[in-house]
């Protein structure tokens, strides 16, 4: 299968997941905290991590250097993560998820420093295009409002900036080692990111504990579907970033914002409750 129709599943299941974040965040987290989504998001690696070291075991043999570089991956994907939730508290998922086009633009240019890649010129014209036409759709052109988000897009270009960082490490490694000791040191990262999160910000821990005693069982189920969207959007887009340049891959992501406003419009037309735009 070509890489592009794989490195669709991602932004198809991340959009869906977006708007889950959004729900989540607006009905089930105490004052609206991006903490216990975090510490959750987090945790389910806990899930993963046994299952690919059964099936995997040669993940325990990688080097230690580059189980460093891929701990390091998971820790900046939770960076990122963060970043990214306290932009959607700020707004709705249709405007947050086009700035994530801004992940090719970092990559391109540490991708061509680091990995030695390199794009035609039709690939960058195109890519600019969707980057382009993404964009626009962050943009306000309502009477009384401001036209551009100042503090989303500054928290979405640092999310940006530092998933970059992580998709590069990730490849970087898994290159030299392969893709499964990858996926599984990064998410050793991740978890040990969420235990200092839950152990060392008071009110992470507190929003996090809190879920457990109202909507738990709506909150657990409507959480591990988000997580699982995520997890295998993650690992199907980051095997296509094995099979094409990484830049030329995060452009592809750019249909992200098309699947998040056409799930939109589906929920406002269908189904208001779980989320209107």
């Amino acid at each position: 299968m070509h890489w592009f129709l794989i490195a669709l599943v991602g932004p198809a299941l991340w959009a869906a997941s977006n708007h889950i974040d959004k729900h989540l965040i607006e009905r089930y987290v105490k004052g609206g905290s991006a903490g216990a989504l975090v510490i959750f998001s987090a945790c389910i690696g806990l899930f993963i991590l046994p299952l690919i070291g059964v099936l995997e075991p040669h993940v325990f043999s990688i080097g230690l250097g580059d189980a460093l570089l891929t701990i390091t991956n998971g820790v900046l994907v939770i960076v990122g993560i963060i970043l990214y939730l306290y932009a959607l508290k700020e707004e709705e998922a249709s405007i947050v998820v086009p700035f994530f086009q801004l992940v090719p633009v970092f990559l391109f240019i540490l991708s061509y420093i680091f990995l030695g890649e390199s794009l035609t010129f039709s690939q960058i014209v195109g890519g600019l295009f969707i980057i382009l036409g993404s964009v626009l759709l962050s943009l306000s052109f309502d009477p009384g409002k401001p036209r551009f988000r100042l503090r989303v897009l500054i928290l979405m270009a640092i999310s940006s900036f530092v998933l970059a960082i992580s998709a590069l490490l990730f490849k970087k490694v898994a290159l030299v080692e392969d893709y499964w000791s990858s996926a599984f040191w990064g998410y050793a990262g991740s978890i040990l990111t969420g235990i200092a999160c839950f152990a060392v910000i008071p009110s992470y821990r507190q929003s996090f504990l809190a879920l457990f005693k109202t909507n738990k069982a709506t909150f657990l189920i409507l959480s591990t579907i988000q997580e699982l969207l995520d997890v295998v959007a993650t690992l199907v887009f980051r095997f296509a970033g094995l099979l094409a340049p990484l830049a030329l891959v995060q452009v592809a992501n750019g249909f992200q914002p098309v699947f998040g406003f056409l799930y939109g419009v589906i929920l406002t037309l269908f189904s208001p409750s779980l989320g209107r735009e």
